[in-house]
């Protein structure tokens, strides 16, 4: 059976997405080519072109990348050779085999977090909660390390070399991933603050205090990063049920929007069913809409600077 076209592995311009991105728009592809064809997953085995139904169905929901010999026995028996369906689902699995830009981070990054990372950069939009830490894109290093050594040490009682070596890589890799909002195209951002972020001091008074500058700076001069304080006497209907909440909003051809929700250091939920996505998407929408206006928000991390003036 011939394919339909309603091909969106590759977009106008080509490439260019994420190796992750990649891999899930080429395994809902090769899933409606399958589906197109009329043929489960236990036929696709029963005919050799996979090994099993659990590999097909990590191919399928972009889980695994797709070697290029699975793409032509895939296509071959769902669309008896199409070459333009061939074409476009081999390139794709070229871009889905590339090196993830955090490769080099791998062992110092948390596994949860590689979707995430991978997709944030192709997002046009980032909506974010936080309730507990300022958000990691826009926390400064000595922020970050007193987060960072307080969950180790938590853990752990005590930091040796090797600890401070990998909470050095692991700023690092922040600064990195905090560098892609300042380029062209980067997707707007939208962070709001629960109030009680400002006051919990992770850290020394004079970082928290330089943090909260930071906050002030790019809340006040940011022409893409807003940020938004949800004051102590907001409507209590507002916060999200979770501390920390992410919508990714996808450009056109860069796969489905997601949300990432992380209650804790050590995991993550990731959500892309469409009707939860777009409950996640009004809620962070109303709450943006609902904390303190650009103005109040300023007043309010100054006040919080003011507080920490002189203390150590």
């Amino acid at each position: 059976m011939m394919s339909d076209r309603n091909l969106s592995v590759v977009p106008d311009g080509g490439g260019g997405r994420s190796p992750a991105v990649a891999a899930d728009l080429l395994g809902r592809h090769l899933r409606r080519l399958r589906e197109a064809a009329g043929l489960l997953q236990k036929d696709v085995v029963a005919a050799k072109a996979i090994g099993s139904e659990s590999m097909l169905s990590k191919i399928e929901t972009g889980k695994v990348p797709v070697q290029e010999r699975h793409v032509r026995r895939l296509v071959q028996l769902y669309t008896q050779g199409d070459p333009g369906d061939l074409e476009a689902c081999l390139a794709m699995a070229r871009e889905a085999s590339q090196k993830e830009w955090f490769a080099a981070y791998h062992d110092v990054i948390p596994d949860h977090g590689n979707r995430l990372f991978s997709q944030e950069r192709d997002a046009q939009e980032i909506r974010t909660f936080e309730a507990q830490h300022v958000p990691g894109l826009l926390q400064i290093p000595d922020y970050a390390q007193a987060i960072m050594m307080e969950a180790v040490s938590n853990a752990q009682g005590f930091l040796q070399a090797d600890d401070l070596a990998a909470l050095r890589r692991r700023i690092a890799f922040r600064l990195e991933r905090q560098m892609h909002l300042s380029l062209p195209g980067a997707p707007d951002f939208f962070a709001v603050l629960d109030e009680n972020v400002l006051r919990r001091t992770k850290c020394s008074a004079p970082v928290m205090r330089a943090q909260l500058r930071h906050l002030y700076n790019v809340a006040e001069n940011s022409a893409r990063t807003n940020i938004r304080v949800l004051p102590f006497d907001a409507d209590v209907d507002l916060a999200p049920a979770h501390s920390s909440v992410m919508l990714l909003s996808m450009r056109p051809g860069y796969g489905d929007d997601l949300v990432y929700i992380e209650s804790s250091n050590v995991g993550g939920v990731y959500v892309s069913d469409p009707a939860e996505v777009e409950k996640h998407r009004q809620r962070l929408t109303t709450l943006f809409m609902g904390a303190a206006g650009k103005d109040a928000t300023l007043e309010i991390i100054d006040r919080n600077i003011q507080r920490l003036v002189g203390k150590r």
